[in-house]
Parts: C-alpha cells; sequence; structure tokens
C-alpha cells in the first residue's frame, strides 16, 4: 500500500495563485525549482521543455507517472474545463524509507515561460509501501499548456537524493480542448441537420 495525499491541492496558472493541499503549510513546503533542474540536468540547458520530455538522476531511484481526467462544468455556455492531474511515484530501492516531495509548475509551449513550482504533495516510502499518491486541479491554464511534474526522494539510508521529472500536454487546455468539442458537437449534429433539410414542407 503506498502514501495518500488525502487533499488535492489547486496548481497556479499564469494568471491566478490558489492556495495548496488543506493540511500542508510552508513549514513544510521544499525548496524543490522544477524549471531549474531542468536546465541543471540537460547537455543543452537552453533547450525548451516540451511534452514528453523526461529526465532522472541516474541509479535505481524512483519513476513518476501522470493520469489526466478533464471535468466539465454545465451549462457549456459557461464551462471552463478543468484539468485533475494524478501523480504516482514509485521506488525502486524497496524497503528503503525515504520522504518524497512531489511539485508542478505551468510552462508555454515554446518554453519562453518556465512558471514558478508549486509542492503538490508530500509522502514517505517505508518498509512496506513503495508509492506516494497525489492529486490537484490546474486552474485556467490558457497560454500556460505544459505541465511539468518532478519528485524527489531523500532516502533515510543516507543514499543521494533521487528526481524525476517529466512533462505532459494539459489535456485541458482550453486552446485545445474546445476545438475538439466543437468538432464533436459538429458530428453529433450534422445527421440531424440533414434530416431537417430533407423534410417536405408543410401543405396549407
Amino acid at each position: 500500500m503506498g502514501a495518500d495525499v488525502p487533499q488535492p491541492a489547486h496548481l497556479p496558472s499564469g494568471e491566478q495563485q490558489a492556495g495548496g493541499g488543506g493540511r500542508k503549510t510552508a513549514g513544510e513546503m521544499t525548496e524543490m525549482d522544477i524549471a531549474g533542474r531542468w536546465r541543471s540536468m540537460r547537455a543543452d540547458p537552453a533547450e525548451p521543455p516540451r511534452p514528453g520530455a523526461h529526465q532522472q538522476t541516474a541509479g535505481p531511484g524512483i519513476t513518476i507517472s501522470v493520469a489526466q481526467q478533464c471535468q466539465v462544468a454545465l451549462p457549456l455556455a459557461s464551462a471552463s474545463p478543468v484539468d485533475e492531474v494524478s501523480v504516482t511515484v514509485t521506488s525502486h530501492r524497496p524497503g528503503v524509507a525515504a520522504q518524497v516531495s512531489i511539485g508542478a509548475n505551468l510552462n508555454s509551449p515554446d518554453g519562453s515561460y518556465q512558471g514558478p513550482t508549486t509542492t503538490v504533495g508530500q509522502g514517505q516510502f517505508t518498509a512496506t509501501g513503495s508509492q506516494v499518491h497525489t492529486s490537484f486541479v490546474v486552474l485556467r491554464a490558457a497560454g500556460w499548456p505544459v505541465l511539468g511534474v518532478g519528485a524527489e526522494a531523500t532516502w533515510a539510508d543516507g543514499a543521494p537524493a533521487s528526481f524525476d521529472l517529466t512533462y505532459v500536454q494539459l489535456a485541458c487546455d482550453p486552446l485545445v480542448w474546445w476545438q475538439w468539442l466543437i468538432r464533436i458537437v459538429a458530428v453529433v449534429t450534422r445527421p440531424f441537420s440533414a434530416g431537417t433539410s430533407r423534410m417536405p414542407p408543410r401543405s396549407t
């Protein structure tokens, strides 16, 4: 069984700063800097992060997986897509305890903007638990559609800390999501429109 972070956090977008998880305090936040990690771990520090990019420290360490679910409120006229992101951090050093911190930031497609890191989850690896889970919500992310997610494990046995970093395209970026919605609506309504146009006029 893994350690779960019970309360979701809200990642700030380029326009809005939102609060963190309900039980975390400023003293529990780590100094994780995803943009700085990206630059320090790349052979070419000027290379911008793109969806699918991945970096991790050498050795067995940790890996992270990211899943997304697009939530939309009704009515559609006022709907704003919200991206619910779930992160799982897995230890590849079974039985070794560690403190785990998970952070995220928003980035522009060309990498010219790499936002500040928000701590979205914390947990522990234990002798019997090799996974840490957390979830958070991305609000109003238009313009910053690339999400960076990083995790760091500080090992209890004194081994060097492990870090894993990945970038994904936000599934609910409004500029992308609404284009797909419009296409789906067009396909669904097309048969009805065609049927209506073929109906004979009423006789008087």
